[in-house]
């Protein structure tokens, strides 16, 4: 239910020539190497501004940059060209040269990897070798790719989860044998797209790494895993129109290629023995009729494994997975992307042009609608590329990835806001929410009427409006709707800004509340927020941020803190019906009710007189009818006849007269609860005087 929204932005112009880029984790700043008037120059992009490195003749035979990395422990940058040079940049040498060819393969390189820790690097060489060194680049082993290593691949499918293995009765079962596939693929090359390039990815504890290539003999292109010490683990099953790009997920359990399938494109995985792992589509592309002339550059998942990023020739397309389908959340019009070491969501862009490096950062949020009753219908929306997914959680608990209305969008959304439109009278009648989507260099807007649970209607067409010119523009108008839309999501006794920092501190106007928190929502009474130990909590809001009381890890005692399953985050929140909807890791969604959201809600509508409304969420909720009484008992004695006429029914005044007993609820079983809201009202009391 998260869509990826972009939090931050930075870039460089005018540096023309950019061959590749690196980040340094420890100064968080990236390194970029470029030729320019027969140099090669690298150079620090910093906050200030870019500062020179260190610059040398480049090579007079036409040559490519393969691999950029920079040792943040020793300040040395490593640059590996295809021709077979290794280059080492001192960025502070103390007795040693500044630019060194430490090595030169003669057979050229056509791919190299450095392992995760920085200890090992692989390059495979055109002559069809794979060599290991040390970070010394002192020689460990070297492995021939040969067509012997095909003797490894004795694999056994037997189909499950396809077609031909699925029950259809007596009569189709006795026609085949359903372990048997209907096509089997022979690993034949792509007719087009195929650069015989070859491919290395590491395991993310590197134990293990994955080297994607074309056998010659065989014209067949296959992936090899190989052991850290060189040794052939497995060889990857045939699979037709498989090409070069490969990324092994840093959780490990996948590894990521592309295929080209029958005039389609289709990311498809791997598991470690080399079987298939399943395979999702990638969508058409704007602009490009069937895909032609543009090719698939490189996968790269990001540091966590829960981004993966397909990168094209012109365009950089992001992917996240939730209840096993894959959504494509950005689409971003530059060709090159590097993720950050440590920074799951940050990554920088090297322009079509050469001539820009950007910045980026991102971060998983929830569109959701108002949160602010009446309003809180929990309208949420999804972005899956010309889709959008939008579902009232409150009229329609529907689990992604289906949802109640799924608006097709004229080119793939990046950002979506959505904001209270207007209703009559505020009250009698549903409101109406305005869906604010922007795309590329232009917005789209749409109407969701609650009230006839109709798809949403578009009501301001691009062509028309003229109003969105640029990047810029959109995103401006974008900031203005979110702006808007928090409006409705705040609350007047808010004690100050919350917030929540990268590294999970939860603060209140300054203050650390809780440490630990993985996601939170602002109600008009409560803050809700979850926490990596897998709790629940609610706390009571008022006016002072340091009267502010979390609770503490007791779910068993405390009524304001729940246990829920593990990696649960929050999506929404509806305090009309005293509901939190939180979100699996694998993707479903869970509507809970927590006793305090409960509460509050019932003391709410006793100090509004609204007892009818308290009795049904009491019965409804299992909450003791005591406290129709305890909460407030002189208004509860004055108010009997008042009692009676809105509750009507005889048998459910005897079901209350029945509950009733001599302890005082509202100091035994909901004490903690009443005392965090008697200070919220006696501080409420106070202001009026």
């Amino acid at each position: 239910m998260r869509n990826l929204r972009c939090v931050g932005q930075k870039s460089v112009q005018n540096v023309p020539g950019i061959e590749a880029i690196a980040w340094d984790a420890s100064s968080d700043s990236i390194l970029n190497l470029r030729a320019a008037d027969g140099l090669l120059r690298l150079d620090r992009w910093i906050d200030e501004g870019v500062q020179p490195i260190a610059s040398w003749d480049a090579p007079f035979t036409p040559y490519k940059a393969i691999n950029l990395h920079f040792f943040a422990d020793t300040g040395i940058a490593c640059i590996i060209l295809d021709i077979g040079d290794i280059i080492v940049v001192r960025e502070t040498p103390a007795n040693e040269e500044k630019i060194e060819i430490v090595g030169s393969i003669d057979a050229a390189i056509s791919a190299a990897a450095w392992s995760p820790d920085e200890e090992t690097l692989v390059v495979t060489t055109k002559a069809s070798t794979i060599v290991y060194l040390t970070r010394d680049f002192e020689e460990l082993t070297s492995v021939e790719l040969t067509s012997r290593d095909l003797d490894l691949s004795d694999h056994v499918s037997v189909g499950w989860g396809k077609r031909e293995t699925q029950f259809k009765g007596k009569k189709a079962r006795a026609l085949r044998d359903p372990t048997v596939p209907e096509t089997i693929d022979d690993g034949r090359l792509a007719d087009t797209n195929e650069s015989c390039e070859t491919t290395i990815s590491w395991r993310g504890d590197g134990a293990y790494l994955a080297v994607n290539s074309v056998e010659n003999a065989s014209q067949r292109r296959m992936i090899r895993i190989y052991s850290r010490e060189g040794i052939l683990d497995s060889v990857s099953e045939p699979v037709n129109g498989l090409i070069g790009p490969l990324s092994w997920r840093p959780a490990g359990n996948l590894i990521a290629g592309v295929q080209l399938f029958e005039g389609k494109r289709q990311v498809v995985f791997f598991e470690r023995n080399g079987l298939r792992h399943g395979q999702f589509p990638l969508r058409p592309l704007d602009g490009v009729q069937n895909g032609n002339g543009v090719s698939i550059r490189s996968l790269q998942w990001n540091v966590d494994s829960t981004v993966l990023a397909v990168t094209y020739d012109d365009r950089v397309q992001l992917w996240t997975m939730g209840n096993y389908h894959w959504y494509l959340k950005q689409e971003i019009m530059d060709p090159c992307l590097k993720w950050h070491p440590e920074k799951p969501l940050v990554f920088a862009l090297i322009s079509r042009s050469k001539e820009r490096i950007r910045r980026l950062q991102y971060s998983l949020e929830v569109c959701a609608g108002p949160i602010l009753p009446p309003f809180d219908y929990g309208v949420v929306a999804v972005i899956d590329g010309k889709s959008l997914k939008i579902t009232p959680l409150r009229q329609a608990n529907i689990p992604p990835p289906m949802s109640l209305h799924d608006v097709n969008l004229a080119a793939n959304a990046n950002d979506v806001v959505i904001t209270l439109d207007g209703s009559d009278d505020g009250i009698c009648r549903k409101p109406i929410f305005r869906i604010l989507v922007l795309h590329q260099t232009w917005s789209s807007s749409y109407s969701l009427d609650i009230a006839t649970m109709l798809p949403p209607t578009q009501v301001e067409k691009p062509a028309e409006s003229g109003e969105i010119s640029n990047v810029a523009n959109a995103q401006e108008k974008l900031d203005s709707e979110l702006r808007l839309s928090l409006e409705f999501r705040s609350t007047e006794v808010a004690p100050g800004p919350i917030t929540m920092t990268e590294n999970g501190s939860l603060l209140a106007n300054g203050r650390v509340l809780a440490r630990g928190c993985t996601s939170y929502l602002v109600t008009p009474s409560h803050l809700i927020f979850t926490t990596s130990q897998q709790l629940l909590k609610l706390v009571h809001l008022i006016a002072d941020t340091e009267a502010l009381e979390v609770p503490s890890d007791t779910p068993e005692s405390d009524e304001r803190c729940r246990s829920i399953e593990r990696g649960a985050k929050l999506v929404t929140a509806m305090p009309s019906i005293f509901a939190v909807v939180l979100q699996m890791p694998r993707g479903n969604l869970e509507t809970i009710y927590p006793r305090a959201l409960v509460l509050a809600g019932i003391r709410q509508s006793i100090t509004k007189k609204k007892y009818k409304k308290a009795f049904l969420a009491c019965r409804h909720q299992r909450v003791n009818m005591n406290i129709l009484h305890d909460h407030q008992p002189e208004q509860f004695i004055a108010n009997i006849p008042l009692i009676i006429d809105q509750i009507k029914k005889v048998e459910l005044i005897d079901l209350f007269l029945s509950s009733l007993m001599e302890e005082d609820v509202s100091t035994t079983m909901y004490r903690e609860t009443l005392r965090a809201e008697q200070r919220e009202d006696d501080g409420a009391s106070s202001e009026g005087g």
